[in-house]
Formats: C-alpha cells, structure tokens, sequence
C-alpha cells in the first residue's frame, strides 16, 4: 500500500510527462499511466462515447450528479494522488472539480491496477467532493442519454506524490469527456461504470 501512495504522491508536484496519459518520477520512486476514464452515461446508444451531464431526467435523485471512473496502473509507493478535472478550452483546473486521494483510498482491482471513483455533482457549485471519494462505492450502472447544449469537454490530469518526489499525468491520449447542459437517461445497462 505505501509503494502505491509514493506513485501518487510524485504526480503532484513536479515532474514531465513521459507520454499523453503517463508520468514517471525524476527520482524513479514511482511511475504510472491512466488506463481508462468512463462515466456513468454514454451518448445515444450502448457502443456510444462517455458523457458527463449537468441536468439529467430519468436519473432519479441523481438528477445533477455524473459518476466518474478512473483507471490507473502504478508503481512505487502512492503518499497521495491529486485528481483535477481540466477543460479543454482553458486547460485550466476547475477549482470546483480538484480533490486529493491518499494511497489507502485507492481501490486495488489487482496486479499494479488501481480504480478510483467519485462523483461530479454539478447541483452544489461544490465539483468533486472529498466525501465523495469512495473506497468500494456503490457502483452506477451506466445508462445510455440524449443530450444537448454542448458545454464543452474535460480530461483528467493526475498529480502524484510518492512521498520523495511527484509527477503528473495527464489523460488527452485516451481523448476528453463531453459536457452536456441536458441529458434525458433513455435506458439502464447491465455494464457496471
């Protein structure tokens, strides 16, 4: 568990990336790439992209919030993992969607791969909340929408410390998450997000 919260740790500081969707750190302490981001939608059918969305209906109590999941391979002891969300107009944080993880709080889903789970709620102006940062969620099953009002799109950009040193990493490779204003949920998968 500490090798896993020094990889993290290091992506927060300092450090170049070594690819679009990895980091390594200068001091070799730690290494580690963004495997995969998905959403609790995809747009418009099963096979679709994933979404994020702003307003929902047919969602429930759900009805402003977006599951997000990353997935990440890392190597090194993780102190910590800063997990931002930036826009691809800017390439600036959304000081409301930036939260920080410890190594304990990383899911291990096995052999150097890590999941971490959390929820944009768009409805408290608040982004990403620590809370909201699960260790074993309650896993969202995803759900195929409509959208519209084009908002933009975001990708995920990782900061770890691995306790002696940090890097980044930033998921462009793997492409953006489209925002949506409107998304209207038109059925319920069996595909866990």
């Amino acid at each position: 568990m500490k090798k896993i919260m020094m990889a993290v740790a290091a992506v927060t500081m300092t450090g170049l990336l070594a690819s679009c969707n990895s980091g390594r750190a200068p001091d070799g302490s730690g290494k580690g790439k963004i495997d995969s981001i998905r959403t609790e939608y995809k747009l418009n059918s099963a096979s679709g992209r994933f979404v994020a969305c702003d307003n929902v209906t047919g969602n429930g109590a759900r009805n402003k919030k977006t599951e997000v999941a990353i997935n990440l391979t890392l190597e090194g002891f993780v102190e910590s993992v800063v997990i931002g969300l930036k826009g691809n107009s800017t390439s600036q944080y959304d000081s409301n969607f930036t939260t920080t993880v410890t190594g304990q709080q990383l899911a291990s889903i096995g052999n150097g791969k890590y999941r971490v789970e959390f929820e944009a709620n768009s409805s408290t102006g608040s982004g990403l909340l620590p809370q909201s940062i699960i260790v074993t969620p309650t896993t969202q099953k995803v759900k195929i929408v409509t959208a519209g009002n084009s908002l933009g799109s975001f990708y995920p950009q990782l900061k770890v410390r691995t306790g002696s040193s940090n890097y980044q990493i930033d998921d462009i490779a793997l492409g953006s998450i489209s925002v949506y204003g409107t998304c209207n949920v038109t059925s319920v998968t069996n595909e866990d997000i």
